[in-house]
């Protein structure tokens, strides 16, 4: 015997609130199952395909906020592009990437509408060390190509990637998070109290160094440091341009050779210089100066 659930609101041609059997407020998701459908019709359980239930009350005001805000599509795409994940990889994946998701998928074609193309530069490493989901990605781009006649570049497949590999519950990395997130930590705070700043976490600078923190923590976890750096001339201008930032470096360095027992290529120093230079430069904006400490 099927369940029955009452609806309660349509919010959206893709999302349902609805009363389950026991009383409690559910929304339900699927392609079109909003359509047509009257306050207080019955919806019977096994007359719904492809539908996600979001019992968290949180989540659930995201959700209705968001499906005020986003055409239905996008949230159709992403439950195409999740179910793909599960069927494919199997990947347990938190609740929170139906949202998350959504909202990304909106904003690049809104991005893309304008010819705005923010660069990916993971994405030789995603695809060694998060080939599954770097596949998501490209799935996701192919889908958002025949669906809405968009063609999105390359670097897009791994931004979507990111999605999964933070969503999952049995992340292949979720071992070592608790490593990487202490690493992450530690550096902000070295280079935080180094130049005395307050991060802007909304800035664009500082989520590509959290996020290159993060990989260059998975990097030292698997001993997998990029290489040394051929263009000798390319890392002396970085280092003799940035004389304070790759002071700052060093420091990190030798927190590195006390935790990991290794030392920093020449290569991970320059990237981890630049990424300070550009973190610098946005403080130093906003507050009116120069770009100098």
């Amino acid at each position: 015997m099927g369940v029955e659930m009452r609806v309660i609101k349509v919010l959206n041609n893709s999302l349902i609130l609805a009363l389950d059997d026991a009383g409690h407020e559910i929304i339900l998701m699927g392609k079109g199952i909003g359509f047509n459908k009257a306050i207080g019709y019955r919806l019977k359980k096994d007359e719904i395909e492809k539908v996600f239930v979001m019992k968290d009350r949180e989540t659930s005001k995201n959700v209705m906020r968001l499906a005020s805000e986003i055409d239905s599509t996008f949230f159709e795409l992403a439950k195409t592009i999740i179910d793909y994940a599960v069927d494919n990889y199997q990947m347990e994946l938190m609740e929170h990437i139906y949202l998350s998701l959504t909202d990304h998928l909106s904003f690049v074609v809104k991005r893309m509408e304008k010819g705005i193309v923010l660069e990916n530069f993971y994405l030789s490493e995603m695809k060694k060390f998060s080939p599954n989901e770097y596949q998501v990605g490209i799935f996701a781009l192919q889908l958002i190509n025949e669906k809405l006649k968009l063609e999105l570049p390359v670097d897009e497949a791994g931004n979507i990637a990111f999605h999964f590999i933070n969503a999952q519950h049995n992340n292949p990395y979720n071992a070592n998070n608790r490593i990487i997130t202490e690493t992450l930590k530690d550096i902000l705070d070295i280079v935080k109290y180094n130049f005395i700043l307050c991060y802007d976490e909304d800035s664009i600078a500082y989520s590509r160094f959290t996020t290159h923190l993060r990989l260059f923590a998975q990097r030292l976890l698997t001993d997998c440091q990029m290489p040394e750096e051929s263009n000798d001339l390319l890392y002396h201008q970085i280092i003799s341009n940035c004389k304070k930032e790759y002071a700052c470096v060093k420091k990190v360095g030798k927190y590195i050779q006390e935790r990991f027992q290794t030392a920093l290529t020449a290569t991970e120093e320059l990237y981890l210089t630049i990424h300070i230079h550009r973190v610098l430069g946005e403080y130093n904006q906003k507050r009116g100066g120069t770009g100098e400490i």
